[in-house]
């Protein structure tokens, strides 16, 4: 990852997790309610959101969402939140997945 944009987003993840904890608390953590929120945070780059789930089954839904936020060319903010949890790491792209995380394999 380009330390640049290492670092962009590594500013840019304080102001992501506060609005995940505001979310959190509101008890809206469904990937609907997140995408506007993240899209406002994240202009201009691309945001990714979807549902959470668990195991190795990539099928098997949980509680919150997933997302990924792709900052300049090589970095991305990722995550995730439930209900009880949230998740903000800083990290290059994913050849399989882009800037979520991969499901567990067997």
């Amino acid at each position: 990852m380009a330390r640049e944009d290492q670092q962009t987003a590594t500013a840019k993840a304080q102001e992501v997790k506060a609005a995940l904890e505001a979310q959190q608390q509101r008890g809206q953590i469904s990937s609907k309610q997140l995408l506007p929120i993240l899209k406002d945070i994240a202009a201009p780059w691309r945001v990714e959101v979807g549902n959470r789930t668990t195991g190795t089954a990539p099928t098997t839904p949980a509680d919150g969402s997933v997302f990924g936020i792709y900052v300049g060319e090589s970095a991305c903010i990722s995550g995730a939140v439930s209900s009880s949890r949230i998740w903000v790491n800083i990290n290059g792209h994913y050849p399989e997945t882009g800037c979520i995380e991969p499901s567990a394999a067997h």
